[in-house]
């Protein structure tokens, strides 16, 4: 049920099959460990997934990302094996930002804003997204706050020139990279 499928140009018709095929495997598992239809996984038919087709190589390369703009996974030639997980979290938390009408942003950042501005310039419930599913992202997300994770985070950012680790966006796909890993390792 994806939108699409894209491979880099240096990608051979054998690795192509073969990157299939374990996406394929490692979706069906996310489905089975998350309780949801496959065809659900690719969110109503609107993420895509590259292989090795997006990504900019080089030293201290990502393994793998998730475009927001494009609505598309992307894991690389060499090392997006085992990302798959941590970047549909991604894909996930923007697709209920989408639905709230906000363009590029994710749910993680703001998961307890339950109210829009309404046509008289007052704020009224915003029902695009229903109230368990943003009580549920706010769960995780005070969750992980009052976790060690946060504080681990940030002292890998002191290495860094602008905050990566510490951000919503991150400390959430990470976890829940950790909760599949746990869950698949029963």
């Amino acid at each position: 049920g994806f939108r699409g499928i894209e491979f880099g140009n240096w990608v051979n018709g054998a690795e192509r099959q073969k990157a299939i095929n374990d996406a394929f495997d490692g979706l069906m598992d996310l489905s089975d460990v998350l309780g949801i239809s496959p065809k659900a996984i690719s969110l109503n038919g609107e993420l895509g997934i590259g292989f090795g087709s997006r990504g900019v190589g080089g030293k201290g390369a990502a393994s793998a990302h998730y475009e927001a703009g494009k609505v598309v996974i992307n894991l690389t030639k060499k090392h997006g094996k085992g990302s798959l997980g941590h970047e549909w979290w991604h894909a996930l938390d923007n697709y209920f930002s989408r639905m709230r009408g906000e363009k590029g942003g994710f749910i993680s950042d703001r998961p307890n804003q339950y109210t829009v501005k309404g046509p008289d310039g007052g704020y009224v419930m915003d029902d695009r997204v229903r109230k368990e599913m943003l009580d549920a992202f706010k769960g995780v997300v005070t969750a992980i706050n009052k976790s060690e994770l946060p504080a681990r985070s940030k002292n890998l950012d002191a290495a860094r020139s602008k905050v990566y680790w510490s951000t919503p966006l991150e400390l959430t796909a990470r976890s829940f990279e950790n909760f599949l890993i746990n869950k698949l390792g029963e």
